[in-house]
């Protein structure tokens, strides 16, 4: 016969570990309800873990992507607004071109407007957004348009020696008025025009860089978001503004004057159009980021719910089981007193 070894520190021992199991069943329930999460995702899905690591990982990369198709969305709803006061800019001046085009004693009015334009047209193609330079390309950190106004800004410098070079006297020499018709026409398609293109762009107008930013707005989608200040249509509205509004127009013989106006009218006209086209490109990526942030949105919906299904409790079922935990630790608390009151010695 075996007698089972019964003392006071055995029960009492027995009865500590039976509460602190209770006592961990009950934070552990207590949590689940107040986060309403698996208090061990790992212990209790067991061999499921892996499945719910790999959703958790797709969810994360799509909502990731989703928070940067907004800030492209920003970039572009910025970038096109811009444009959009170019395009009206251009559009304006253009209509000043042909309602003064066989009228000199207009030319300063036209010079006027010319600068102001010049300013615009800087002033949005420095556009910034979060820091960023919308119109530089990848090169986002610097600023992609000189300034003009400024004498020291290297495009006016090479404005002016180009000037000098080709007829030896400034913008504002009375000389101006005896550039022949023939004259001028060679400078716009000369040298002038050179000052528009490269090299001679990136040196001195341009610090953009020719490759555009590229954005992934899915999975296994990529699109070019952004337009550069090297667009040939932004090229051709400063040669314009540069061309009515510091080729001394207002000194230029009726005959000369006119050779000018012709040929600014025919580049605002290409600007113009260029611009437009730009615009539409960027409308369509616009609306591709549009479908694909839709798109992402559902997906992140599923893998939310097969997430949730993995990981969540069910918060009625909990409560039930806490409320039932919470009595059997008041229980085992009662039932502990009343033992500790129990000694053999009683008995002696």
């Amino acid at each position: 016969m075996k007698t089972s070894f019964i003392s006071t520190l055995s029960l009492s021992d027995s009865s500590r570990r039976h509460i602190q199991d209770q006592s961990f069943m009950v934070k552990k329930l207590g949590v689940e309800l107040s986060s309403g999460r698996k208090y061990d995702v790992g212990l209790d899905l067991g061999t499921r873990t892996g499945e719910a690591v790999t959703l958790r990982a797709e969810f994360h990369f799509l909502s990731g992507i989703t928070d940067t198709n907004a800030l492209t969305a920003a970039r572009m709803d910025v970038s096109q607004a811009a444009m959009q006061d170019v395009l009206d800019d251009a559009q304006g001046f253009l209509a000043t071109l042909v309602g003064l085009k066989e009228n000199n004693f207009g030319a300063d009015i036209v010079m006027s407007e010319a600068s102001g334009k010049m300013e615009m047209l800087t002033s949005r193609m420095n556009t910034q957004l979060n820091g960023s330079f919308l119109f530089a390309g990848i090169n986002s950190d610097q600023e992609p348009f000189a300034d003009y106004r400024d004498p020291a800004s290297p495009n006016k410098v090479a404005a002016d020696a180009a000037f000098l070079a080709e007829f030896g006297f400034t913008q504002n020499d009375p000389n101006v008025s005896t550039i022949t018709p023939a004259a001028m026409d060679a400078y716009l398609t000369g040298d002038f025009d050179a000052m528009f293109a490269d090299p001679a762009w990136g040196a001195t107008w341009s610090t953009a860089s020719d490759t555009q930013v590229t954005s992934r707005i899915s999975a296994s989608e990529t699109v070019t978001s952004s337009v550069g200040a090297n667009e040939q249509a932004f090229r051709d509205l400063a040669k314009v503004y540069t061309m009515m509004g510091d080729l001394g127009v207002d000194s230029l013989s009726k005959e000369t004057y006119e050779v000018v106006v012709n040929k600014a009218i025919e580049t605002v006209g290409a600007a113009i159009n260029g611009l437009t086209s730009a615009m539409g490109k960027m409308g369509n990526v616009q609306e591709q980021v549009k479908l694909a942030s839709s798109r992402l949105t559902v997906q992140t919906d599923i893998l939310n719910e097969r997430i949730n299904n993995l990981e969540n409790v069910n918060l009625e079922e909990t409560s039930v089981r806490l409320n039932t935990a919470l009595t059997q630790l008041e229980t085992t608390y009662a039932v502990t007193a009343r033992m500790q009151g129990l000694s053999l010695l009683n008995y002696i």
